[in-house]
């Protein structure tokens, strides 16, 4: 995933900031346990919401403990969720996930960083595949659709949104074990606003480099377009967020509500208003 799914700190209370840093934390070290510690570099904002939500789902109330991170030895220990069986599905959904990500960044000739990860992970996604085999089916059933699309040079947006929404569906159904509808939707329109506010953050950086965007209009990119295209991804981003808020309001949540309802209300916002605001020049993206 990309890591776009991330709180909105600026507005999150202390003590919801620091539970959600907890869950970062915690799914970082689990990562560790169950693989190596390099792959603790795989962590992101988008699998910390999925442990949260999932959480939720399975009714799994988290211990948090204070520990220290391998990445700051000295200093004060963090407060980590201690692993537990979420996080253990959620770990192993990364590194499937992680792995198709390399494997698909390298086909697309990016730099030979991304060759590495995807060495360093064939291992380890081969043995976690066995154990998710109808996941692992559903991620290289959505990334071959997607490099079809590519091929053809598509630009058949409404298709490549939808088979990232399909990913995400799956991703959730595993994580959460259930086939709720809201499960479903919210995790469908998450998969499209991920993929598209990506695409948008990518569109210059694609164009210069020549690489595929359902975005890129066949003429190129010019002022008038952009402003076309800008409105559109604006509009379609904050419908996907309507999307979510409803799904989610729907939800029985009753675990670290504060967190993750500064996700779902005000981070997802606030990350759409920063990439449209930079109008395809590339965020940065920080960690904790």
């Amino acid at each position: 995933m990309f890591g776009y799914v991330n709180a909105d700190k600026p507005n999150m209370l202390m003590k919801d900031y620091a539970t959600y840093r907890a869950y970062y934390c915690g799914l970082c070290k689990t990562i560790g346990k169950r693989n190596t510690p390099m792959t603790r570099l795989t962590v992101n904002y988008d699998i910390t919401f999925l442990t949260m939500l999932a959480h939720n789902y399975l009714k799994v109330e988290p211990k948090i403990n204070e520990e220290r991170c391998f990445i700051h030895p000295i200093g004060k220990k963090f407060a980590v969720v201690e692993n537990d069986e979420v996080q253990e599905v959620v770990a192993d959904i990364n590194i499937i996930l992680g792995y198709y990500k390399a494997y698909d960044d390298v086909i697309d000739g990016r730099s030979f960083k991304h060759k590495i990860a995807q060495l360093f992970l064939k291992g380890k996604y081969k043995r976690i595949a066995k154990k998710y085999p109808e996941l692992d089916s559903a991620v290289k059933k959505s990334y071959d659709t997607l490099r079809e699309l590519e091929l053809s040079g598509s630009r058949d947006l409404g298709a490549v949104l939808q088979t990232s929404g399909d990913m995400l569906v799956a991703v959730g159904k595993t994580a959460c074990k259930s086939d709720d509808v809201n499960l479903i939707e919210l995790c469908d329109a998450l998969g499209k606003w991920v993929y598209l506010i990506d695409a948008y953050d990518d569109i210059r950086e694609d164009e210069q480099k020549k690489r595929y965007n359902p975005l890129i209009p066949e003429n190129g990119l010019n002022e008038e377009n952009m402003n076309a295209i800008t409105n559109m991804v604006e509009n379609n981003l904050y419908s996907y967020i309507r999307t979510i808020r409803e799904c989610y309001d729907r939800m029985d949540i009753t675990i670290t509500e504060g967190a993750l309802s500064n996700v779902v209300y005000c981070g997802l916002r606030a990350r759409t208003e920063s990439v449209i605001k930079k109008r395809g020049i590339k965020c940065v993206k920080t960690l904790l």
